[in-house]
């Protein structure tokens, strides 16, 4: 009985102890604790209070914290502020162990007007000088990516501190994340040392009209002309922009003074003009890459030959150099098109009319040459051509056959054998002259791979197919021939047609077979 009763007594003190240690764990598992919203947004220097709904037995102290508190901060009370945009969490903490977070994504006032402390800038070669950006108000987002045209005359750090390299001009720009942008011309100052008036040692016949220039020392110098000085207007003119017009015969001195005060002259040779200028050819047609040297002529009264004009200074332009370009008469032609070429002299103009173009010069056919059986006849055999070059300005290719008894050729170069025994030669030729030939032959038996070919057997590029001795004369089906046992034969049939391969990739493999021959174009 004691045994029993001391079991009782130590199975009722055991459920009490576990009863009180489960009671507490089991009354924090029901707490549930919910804050709403569950995620927040808000602009930079707002607040907002979080609420929130506690599922509990009793009352209890919710604690707050914040994950970045650069972003955003949160009060003891769960007051949030928002600092700074971006994004973070705020974690709410109740007494009896529930737990919530809040989600905050704070956003910034976004960059709607950029404007740099100048739109011009001089700058001495080798200085440095800053450019500073100002944003919209409140603007949050004032990322900046700073750029420059042109990084040979000047280049800009990502903090906008601009450094001169040489002379020029270029522009300098900032640009934000959504493409604002804003801009400052950078003029990088090179004083001269020395001019010239270019072109030098200057011959020209009376009449003649001629834009001037200059070059500088250093080459980089930024000087410009503020005034063209002729020291006899009998014999010279010019133009505020430096353009001469010899009137007279003589020697006027012409000059040239930049607004820093550099200054230079050259003597001009006004001589008797000409009494007819032309030039040779007056219309050419080029290839791409090709070129030509025109003949410009100064004639007399009679129409020979003007000795004492031939040094007389011509001027030649073409109107579209990415077509063509012409110095000293000497022209490159460039890319397909149509420009005017022209030299002017001694108040006369002469005209070439030019045209570029770019033909065909190569065409490959990916087959040579084939030999088919009569139960391969049915599978078509497609052909396609490569040009050299690429881009001609006109790629057609027109397809023809030499012996549409045998095979015919489609627009697009596919073969199909109509039936006949013998030979058909497969052209393909471009606007330009250029042409590749396939041959296809039906027969009645392959040849033999392994046979050494015979001197003389192989066809001659570019020569004609001959008639098959056995091809009737009134046009009907010829009689069944053999493939010569000196050819050479490759792969399988089904293969060589169905995936018309070249005759590097066939080989041998067997009774049927496609026989193209060692013509095969490199």
């Amino acid at each position: 009985m004691r045994t029993v009763y001391g079991k009782l007594i130590a199975l009722i003190f055991a459920l009490t102890i576990g009863l009180l240690l489960f009671l507490p764990m089991r009354y924090g598992q029901e707490d549930h604790l919910y804050a709403y919203p569950h995620t927040i947004r808000m602009r930079k220097g707002d607040t907002y209070n979080i609420r929130y709904v506690l599922d509990s037995d009793h009352a209890q102290a919710i604690s707050y914290a914040a994950v970045d508190d650069t972003v955003a901060s949160v009060s003891r009370t769960g007051k949030i502020t928002a600092i700074r945009p971006g994004a973070t969490d705020i974690h709410l903490d109740a007494e009896g162990g529930a737990k919530t977070t809040v989600h905050v994504t704070v956003v910034g006032t976004p960059t709607t007007s950029l404007k740099l402390n100048t739109s011009r800038v001089t700058i001495e070669k080798g200085e440095v000088t800053g450019l500073s950006a100002t944003f919209n108000e409140g603007a949050d987002d004032t990322l900046l990516e700073w750029r420059s045209e042109d990084e040979s005359i000047a280049t800009v750090d990502p903090t906008g501190r601009v450094t001169a390299h040489r002379g020029g001009r270029t522009k300098v720009y900032a640009v934000t994340p959504n493409g604002i942008r804003a801009d400052a011309d950078v003029l990088v100052h090179v004083s001269g040392d020395a001019m010239r008036i270019t072109p030098e040692e200057l011959t020209v016949g009376t009449g003649s009209t001629l834009r001037m220039g200059t070059i500088y020392f250093p080459d980089d110098a930024t000087e410009t002309v503020a005034r063209w000085i002729t020291s006899d207007p009998n014999l010279l003119t010019v133009d505020a922009d430096g353009t001469i017009h010899a009137v007279g015969v003589g020697k006027p001195v012409l000059s040239a003074v930049t607004r820093e005060g550099l200054a230079t002259s050259a003597v001009i040779n006004v001589e008797p003009a000409a009494a007819n200028f032309d030039l040779s050819p007056s219309a050419a047609t080029l290839e791409r890459g090709d070129a030509l040297d025109l003949e410009a002529r100064f004639l007399d009264a009679e129409g020979n030959p003007d000795p004492e004009a031939g040094k007389h200074y011509i001027e030649w332009q073409s109107t579209d150099p990415a077509v063509a370009t012409v110095e000293n008469g000497h022209v490159r032609a460039i890319k397909s098109g149509e420009t005017v070429l022209s030299a002017s002299a001694d108040g006369m103009r002469a005209e070439c009319a030019l045209k570029v173009q770019v033909l065909v010069h190569e065409i490959k056919l990916n087959m040579t040459e084939m030999y088919l059986l009569k139960e391969d006849a049915g599978r078509p055999i497609q052909l396609t051509a490569t040009l050299r070059p690429a881009d001609p300005d006109d790629p057609t290719i027109a397809w023809s056959t030499s012996n549409d008894l045998v095979a015919n050729v489609d627009e697009n170069g596919l073969v199909t054998m109509t039936g006949g025994y013998g030979t058909a030669v497969i052209t393909a030729r471009a606007a330009s002259g250029a042409e590749a030939r396939f041959t296809v032959s039906l027969v009645t038996k392959l040849p033999d791979p392994d046979a050494e070919p015979s001197e003389g057997t192989e066809p001659s590029e570019g020569t004609e197919p001959t008639e098959n001795a056995d091809t009737p004369a009134d046009g009907g089906v010829p009689a069944p021939t053999e493939a010569p046992d000196d050819s050479f034969s490759f792969s399988d049939i089904g293969n060589s047609v169905e995936g018309a391969r070249s005759a590097d990739e066939l080989e041998y493999d067997g009774e049927k077979s496609a026989t193209m021959g060692g013509n095969t174009e490199e």
